[in-house]
């Protein structure tokens, strides 16, 4: 009898043991569950501000009043929504080295900006247009189909326009360190032969003088220091020789917005957006291009 009622007892202690892993595993499983709801939440939370950061752009880009419009130089802008930290940053892509259109001193002034060598710089600005270009004739120091095999890349150069600023990642000669320096200064959207310096960041300054990045860089922070409702007024030395060959752009914007939250949760959304110029019914703009990115994280899908 005593065997009996030690073994029921031992099963006893079992069977708790065993409930009170039981219970202990739904517990952690409701507390992840629980945690992956609020992280999912916030994230919800971060993507919608990074959002109303564009939103909230494209008003200021339209605005009648100039003391409340915006200047898409590349200055920094913040506000709070929701809780939310936001920093808003615009570039007009006028002020962007057009790959499609640049002319080549445009092209090596940029790669020199970059930190490339005049012989890479002369590589690569013959190489891009190798790319643009409709033959199969290199340039001297260019690269057209056979050097892409050579080099067993997967790609062959289109030889039509840059459909997106991130196929300069692909062109030959080109390395993942210098893209990504030059992702923020080359568009496929302004149809300029070289930048607008009212609103070019450093790199497309001095492409569009003589490739010297420390003067480009003083000049561009303090135009970003003026005030922005005085900003786009001024005038901007260094290109008056220079002939424009198409477009003066100005509806072409890319925007960058990051959300943080008190927690520490943040959301980028880059958007690269064409205003109308008229008002009324229409959309107040169209979409070229939409993502989330991390920072170091250039490359935009289009759509």
């Amino acid at each position: 009898m005593k065997r009996a009622r030690g073994a029921a007892l031992l099963f006893a202690l079992w069977a708790v043991a065993l409930l009170a892993a039981l219970l202990a595993g739904l517990a952690v499983g409701a507390r992840g569950e629980a945690e992956s709801a609020r992280y999912a939440y916030e994230q919800a939370r971060a993507r919608y501000a990074a959002e109303a950061g564009i939103a909230r752009a494209v008003d200021a880009l339209r605005a009648a009043d100039s003391a409340r419009r915006w200047v898409p130089d590349g200055r920094d802008y913040h506000f709070d929504f929701d809780g939310a930290k936001v920093e808003v940053r615009i570039e007009d892509a006028s002020g962007q080295v057009d790959l499609n259109a640049a002319t080549p001193q445009v092209l090596i002034n940029l790669f020199l900006a970059a930190g490339a060598d005049q012989q890479k710089a002369q590589a690569l600005s013959d190489a891009v247009q190798d790319w643009r270009d409709a033959d199969d004739i290199p340039r001297a120091h260019g690269a057209e189909a056979d050097a892409y095999k050579r080099a067993g890349l997967k790609w062959l150069p289109r030889n039509g326009p840059f459909r997106s600023s991130d196929e300069l990642a692909r062109v030959y000669g080109m390395t993942d360190a210098l893209y990504r320096k030059l992702a923020d200064a080359v568009t496929v959207y302004s149809g300029r032969n070289f930048p607008d310096p009212q609103y070019a960041g450093p790199l497309a300054m001095a492409a569009a003088r003589d490739g010297d990045i420390a003067s480009a860089t003083r000049e561009v922070e303090t135009r970003r220091a003026r005030p922005a409702v005085d900003a786009a007024s001024q005038p901007v030395s260094g290109l008056d020789s220079q002939t424009l060959v198409a477009g003066f752009g100005g509806l072409t914007q890319e925007i960058r917005s990051t959300a943080t939250l008190p927690d520490g949760t943040r959301s980028q959304q880059k958007a690269i957006l064409r205003l109308t110029a008229i008002s009324g019914n229409l959309r107040p703009y169209s979409v070229l291009g939409w993502r989330d990115f991390l920072d170091g994280d250039d490359t935009l899908d289009s759509r």
